[in-house]
């Protein structure tokens, strides 16, 4: 497994538990972060050891999306050696359940990233931000077609095109997680999840999930293809915020 310093790994029994750990910057995820979490997902999806994985982050602040400086690094290197394509790419075909704890707001791809979870738990003060329209980019992780089916047409225009954020109790009430939890309740709730899902007969379990993303894969890898493509034709005159 790829180690990184902002990327904390550790099992309990049969669950592995990947942590954001770059409080400091907010947990924006940076290529090596990528990188270590894409190792993580390869280790757990070939050791059979592991049945669940849990996704969260160190301080109250889930994930404040790509480290922006990051973005002018990537331009020139072709979209399928990217890491973060890499992640987006991994994650969608994760075999295993997969739940997150997200302890405080998901901007970007830590709201984006959430839809490829099986189960969501969010603090009583997350929100989920998707601003990338208002930083001239299009929504990424297969967003645009994720959450069309799961809102409606409408919704999901408004949503990303307009609103550009959703606080935890809008995102319960839409179903998109699964509980709203006080912030010192959110990491054992998940966890009595995880230890559930552990309980499981394993193979039952990934061949459910199978069943239910299967139909729509194929064509979630395409669209994770193509919004990375129209990102690319926008890079060059995205709008950063002054600061992170």
């Amino acid at each position: 497994m790829i180690s990184c310093e902002h990327i904390d790994c550790r099992r309990e029994d049969e669950v592995l538990i990947i942590s954001l750990n770059r409080a400091d910057k907010k947990n924006a995820i940076t290529g090596d972060m990528y990188r270590a979490m894409t190792s993580a997902l390869e280790t757990a999806a070939s050791d059979d050891s592991i049945h669940v994985l849990l996704i969260t982050a160190a301080g109250n602040f889930f994930c404040a999306g790509n480290d922006v400086h990051g973005f002018k690094a990537i331009a020139d290197i072709p979209y399928q050696q990217r890491p973060g394509f890499n992640f987006m790419k991994t994650l969608a075909r994760f075999g295993k359940p997969v739940v997150a704890a997200v302890p405080g707001d998901a901007v970007g791809i830590g709201a984006t990233m959430l839809l490829h979870c099986d189960l969501v738990y969010l603090t009583e003060n997350s929100q989920l931000k998707l601003p990338f329209v208002s930083i001239g980019l299009v929504p990424e992780f297969a967003s645009t077609t994720l959450l069309t089916q799961r809102l409606g047409y409408q919704r999901a225009a408004e949503l990303l095109m307009l609103r550009q954020h959703l606080d935890a109790t809008e995102a319960l009430a839409l179903g998109l997680v699964n509980k709203v939890l006080p912030a010192e309740q959110l990491f054992d709730v998940a966890m009595q999840s995880c230890n559930a899902l552990s309980q499981q007969p394993n193979a039952a379990l990934q061949q459910t999930k199978r069943l239910m993303k299967q139909p729509e894969l194929p064509a979630i890898i395409d669209k994770i293809e193509q919004e990375t493509l129209a990102i690319n034709q926008l890079l060059a005159n995205i709008k950063l915020p002054t600061k992170q």
